[in-house]
């Protein structure tokens, strides 16, 4: 890559990044941390790093400190001073190494675990932007030097997993107040925590506008039609004593709290987000927000602990919603040793103290949350709101994938879409309980760009288009799809390929799925087998790279193998000519 498109492409991930760093300092610093392990992984991944490579960061660190002198180097006089080009890249390796210092873990990103989990708290989408935005960074990191080494290609998948990988988001953050903000002497250090009041703030004027937003929101959700109905006959009545206590009227007694049951996966944290701000937009809840727990933010293992966890996850979700997944697991069948009761009974006791200020939803599999309403009778008069969630069908399940494709920026095939839905149609006839539905969705979208991303290190020119759409073959297959029979249904038999295919029937089979590979880039090929010698002609205008054809031909050859060659011959040319512009050999018993 030339050193233009390389600011380029770095002034792309600052302006996509914007919404970030608006957020603070503390952002700004994970950011860059985040940033910094990403160019240090890829560009180390060849022993060094490279001119370009510290480019690329030094270009998007000068535009994130807004550093006026940096960037006039490297925007302006990058190319024409040696001994200026020398100095900044000095600058820019001891930049990353004083990042690399503040880093705990080099195999961890922390800015994706915050991220989610404030997408998750307040309804925002800044995940996804922000993965993909770091990643097509990491891409131009590994094509920065010209070339793309089987080293470097490693390093861009471990980027990918690390970009979906969630781990402490709390510890994180901290870390990276502490990185930016000056030490607090004992004088100036805040008073220890009161007790929260009983009753909240007047909470805002209801907003007809905002309700209907949410309600907007609701009816944008896939399927789960039983529980739309369900909510706007709540949130009606909510509007009616409203109203009635507005103007003085009697009023009907309101318990908000309530049981969501039903398999893994059906949207219950999303509807309970979506009702917490319903809530709060009706003035029933001053803050609407969601807290979101289980059983282990809840349950200590030593004796005067629970109490502590639980009131603490209380005060947090004070004049908004407190969300307990898996509640079930509270009260286990052998639970004569177990502290789980005392956190339900410390639970029962601040609901009742702040029955003003907050709504439980309480969530789990159907069974299991009925024998724990029933377990108490203090949770059963309490609970008497319920909301049963259902599996999503399969057409449903493919508008969902299709939903993340386009809120990531991707677009899948209409191919793609078929073998999506006949992968989905398998796994859902032989769904147990534990089904996954919309995470099973979330699952194989993640293997999908990773496959994508396999697919695409080995292409030097990535346009958008390509860079955006989703093939066959980047679905999963069905054994490779995050699943599992049911527990009660006998293992379906699989049947048994042939290790070894013929060569026809090989033939026929891997030259479309080569061509489907290449269309992207406008080339087509053509394959002949000749004994053991295996023939490629690749044909383009202009004539396409010889080194992008070798890397992508030997990426699906690993993928669908044959057996018996012992010589592979490649041509490039121009189409309607009649000798190529390039060949290459490769003999499989010296070259590796």
């Amino acid at each position: 890559m030339d050193t233009s498109e390389i600011k380029r492409e770095a002034n792309t991930l600052y302006k996509d990044v914007q919404p970030i760093l608006q957020m603070g300092r503390q952002f700004e610093q994970l950011l860059l941390t985040d940033v910094a392990k990403i160019v240090l992984l890829c560009g180390r991944s060849n022993n060094d790093i490279s001119a370009n490579e510290l480019l690329g960061f030094i270009v998007f660190y000068a535009l994130v400190k807004q550093d006026r002198a940096m960037l006039d180097v490297v925007v302006n006089r990058w190319e024409a001073s040696r001994d200026v080009r020398l100095k900044y890249e000095k600058e820019a390796v001891q930049i990353l190494l004083q990042l690399k210092g503040a880093i705990a873990d080099e195999t961890v990103l922390a800015l994706p675990s915050i991220l989610n989990q404030q997408d998750e708290a307040q309804g925002t989408r800044l995940l996804d932007a922000a993965v993909n935005a770091m990643y097509r960074f990491a891409q131009v990191i590994v094509k920065a030097d010209g070339q793309i080494t089987m080293e470097e290609m490693a390093a861009l998948s471990q980027v990918w997993q690390m970009l979906h990988t969630y781990h402490n988001p709390e510890a994180d953050l901290q870390q990276a107040i502490q990185a930016v903000t000056p030490p607090v002497s004992a004088a100036s250090a805040p008073a220890s925590p009161t007790v929260p009041a009983a009753t909240a703030p007047p909470p805002p004027a209801p907003s007809p506008e905002g309700l209907e937003t949410v309600m907007a929101e609701l009816n944008q959700l896939i399927g789960m039609d039983n529980i739309k109905d369900e909510v706007k006959s709540l949130t009606n009545f909510l509007k009616v004593q409203k109203v009635r206590a507005d103007r003085g009227l009697a009023t009907t007694s309101v318990s908000l709290h309530s049981v969501f049951s039903g398999p893994p996966g059906t949207g219950k944290t999303t509807v309970a987000r979506l009702v917490s701000r319903i809530f709060q937009e009706l003035g029933f809840l001053a803050k609407g927000h969601l807290v979101e727990t289980d059983r282990a933010g809840l349950v200590a293992d030593y004796i005067g602990g629970t109490s502590k966890k639980v009131d603490e996850k209380v005060t947090a979700a004070l004049d908004g919603v407190l969300f307990i997944d898996e509640a079930y697991a509270l009260t286990p069948k052998d639970s004569s040793r177990d502290f789980g009761q005392e956190a339900v009974d410390t639970l029962l006791k601040r609901m009742e103290d702040y029955r003003q200020r907050l709504v439980v939803i309480a969530a789990g599999y159907t069974d299991e949350m009925l024998r724990f309403v029933e377990s108490n009778p203090g949770l059963k008069s309490r609970f008497n709101r319920y909301f049963y969630f259902k599996d999503y069908t399969p057409d449903e399940l493919v508008a969902i994938f299709n939903k993340m494709c386009r809120d990531s920026h991707f677009h899948p095939t209409d191919a793609a879409n078929d073998k999506l839905k006949s992968l989905l149609i398998g796994l859902y006839d032989q769904r147990d309980r534990t089904f996954g539905n919309a995470r099973l969705v979330r699952n194989l979208f993640e293997k999908a760009i990773e496959r994508q991303a396999n697919r695409l290190a080995v292409i030097n020119t990535l346009t958008d288009d390509i860079l955006t759409t989703i093939l066959p073959e980047d679905i999963p297959d069905p054994d490779l799809a995050p699943a599992r029979p049911a527990a009660d249904a006998p293992a379906p038999a699989v049947p048994q390929a042939d290790p070894t295919p013929a060569p026809s029937a090989w033939l026929e089979q891997f030259t479309p799925l080569l061509n489907q590979a290449l269309h992207p880039i406008g080339t087509t090929a053509k394959i002949r087998l000749k004994r053991d010698v295996l023939q490629f002609l690749f044909s383009a205008d202009p004539v396409p790279d010889a080194t992008e054809m070798a890397a992508l031909t030997v990426s699906l050859l690993k993928r669908s193998p044959i057996e018996g060659i012992r010589e592979i011959q490649m041509y490039g040319i121009l189409p309607g000519d009649e000798f190529p512009e390039w060949s290459q050999e490769f003999d499989l018993q010296t070259d590796a």
